[in-house]
This record gives C-alpha cells, structure tokens and sequence, in this order.
C-alpha cells in the first residue's frame, strides 16, 4: 500500500526527461519519512518497486533521446528492438506508432509546424464566443483583421 502511495504521489518523476532529474539538491519528500533525498533517489526507489516499470522506462528513456535529438532510424530501430519481457500495454502503445512511421518521420526532419495556423484558429473561435454572434459575416472579418493587425481603423 505505501509504495502504491508513492508511485500515485511521485509519477511525474518517472516521465520526466533524464536530463531534467535532479541528482543533487536535497529536499523533503512527505511520502519518503519527511527525509532528505534527491529526486534521483526517489526515481531509483520508484524504479526498485518493479522491474518490468525499471525496463519500460529505461526503453522509454531511450525513445525521448531519440525524439530529442530528431534522430528518427534510431527512434525506429529501437521500437523494432523493443525487449521481449516488455509490458504487454506498453508494448502495444509503442508499436502503435509504426502507423504514423511518415508523419514521425516529417515531424522530426522538417522544421514546419502547424502551431501558428492553429494559434489563429484559436484566436478566431475566441472572438466568435465573445461576440455571440455578429449579425454580418463582414463584421466578423473585419474584428479577426483588426485583432491581427492586418487591417486599420479609419
């Protein structure tokens, strides 16, 4: 039961990157005795709890480097080469990313994100809530032209 408690209360620990773990500033965690300890010795502990947690995070561990580094063979060799006595669960959520193996692909090698065009849409969904309604289309264009400054007021 106290190791359910804590791997409830710590499981953002075990997503975060590698790299962003901290091996050397001291804190009180309530679950771990009100000691201090480093988060990398929560994580160990969390990780000691099972050993098939302890191999689905080193795997994906691995996978986050991989997307990191936009290095997408060796993303995809190592869902190819995924470890037999791997979580059935995990297993499967990570071979489902073969089906979208191109848009992987593209998402890793080009730069191009749909994050502005979709920042726009957001602002446009906006200004229809606030509004409740323009009673002409052309009122409604004009206001997202104004908001976005590619328009002046005369």
């Amino acid at each position: 039961m106290k190791d359910y408690r804590k791997l409830k209360k710590y499981w953002r620990t075990i997503l975060k990157k590698e790299t962003k773990i901290n091996y050397t500033s001291l804190r009180q965690f309530p679950l771990f005795q009100r000691k201090y300890v480093t988060e990398s010795d929560v994580l160990d502990y969390l990780l000691s709890i099972d050993k098939h947690l302890r191999e689905s995070y080193e795997v994906y561990q691995e996978l986050l480097a991989a997307l990191e580094t936009k290095d997408f063979t060796a993303f995809f060799e190592l869902i190819d080469t995924l470890p037999v006595s791997l979580d059935k669960g995990f297993k499967k959520a990570i071979l489902s990313l073969n089906k979208y193996k191109k848009g992987i692909i593209n998402a890793l090698k080009y730069p191009y994100s749909n994050g502005k065009l979709e920042g726009k849409n957001n602002l446009i969904k906006v200004i229809k809530r606030i509004a409740f309604g323009f009673r002409t289309f052309r009122h409604l264009r004009m206001r997202v032209l104004i908001q976005q400054n590619l328009c002046e007021i005369i």
